[in-house]
């Protein structure tokens, strides 16, 4: 189904095709440990019966329409401090590497990609940890290409938006080469830069909106700590941070 890609220096050269799973992260995180596997390596699914989401949500996707993958890193020289930096320029490369296909994309906190206030895609990074540092992360990917009828409320497909079937191979290309840009730009310690290419794809960046912490709220995001907190101004003047779980949209105001 996929073929080795030209267009990278190390990530998707070598794929593993599966024609159906549970879990392409669990098969991935299966062979990091069996040392079967090196770094850049995809595994990708035709079929993935139970993809893991954020929050233990399933993601939904019809066989053979979408790309559900999981992509093999080997951050070592991160500090377990900085591992949110490593979702923040994924999330950017997966975004970029989509912009070929559709304009006005943005990131829902943490790593859900929304247009027009609807779920295109999302990921799950689940990162190992070895001392002070990370050891290995296995990020899993599931984007909406071909599918047009979904169960799930609100969901959407980049052939919803252009009215065109795409080629899969070609869209899991453009994903791959702009996220290895972005994982070389974090081995040169670009935190800045990330931080602040993160910050302004965010989904209702600056923008008031009613949320619900317990009681609702209008409230607008302000930015997101280095340990990935949402930080929040409410409208009486309150600043705080959110972890996941602790906050969810109401609204758009």
């Amino acid at each position: 189904m996929h073929k080795i890609l030209a267009n990278t220096v190390f990530l998707g050269k070598e794929i593993i095709n599966l024609t159906d799973c549970h879990s392409t992260n669990e098969v991935a995180l299966s062979m990091v440990r069996s040392g079967l596997i090196h770094e850049g390596a995809v595994v990708i699914a035709y079929n993935q019966t139970k993809g893991k989401g954020q929050r233990g949500s399933q993601w939904e996707s019809s066989p053979g329409l979408n790309l559900t993958f999981s992509m093999v890193l080997f951050p070592t020289f991160l500090s377990i401090n900085d591992q949110f930096i490593l979702n923040m320029a994924i999330a950017i490369g997966v975004k970029q590497g989509l912009n070929r296909y559709v304009n006005d994309l943005t990131v829902k906190w943490p790593n859900d990609f929304y247009y027009d206030g609807k779920k295109l895609g999302g990921m799950l990074l689940e990162n190992r940890i070895k001392g002070q540092y990370l050891d290995h992360s296995i990020i899993g990917l599931g984007i909406n290409v071909n599918q047009t009828d979904f169960k799930t409320r609100g969901a959407i497909s980049l052939k919803d938006i252009t009215g065109t079937e795409l080629d899969l191979n070609e869209v899991l290309s453009e994903i791959l080469r702009h996220v290895e840009i972005w994982y070389r730009h974090l081995q040169t310690k670009s935190f800045k830069s990330i931080k602040e290419t993160y910050q302004n794809m965010l989904y209702l960046f600056d923008k008031w909106a009613t949320y619900d912490d317990g009681e609702i709220f209008s409230g607008k995001i302000t930015g997101v700590g280095n340990f990935g907190h949402l930080e929040m101004s409410k409208q009486n003047g309150e600043q705080i941070r959110y972890e996941l779980k602790q906050i969810r949209l109401i609204r758009n105001d």
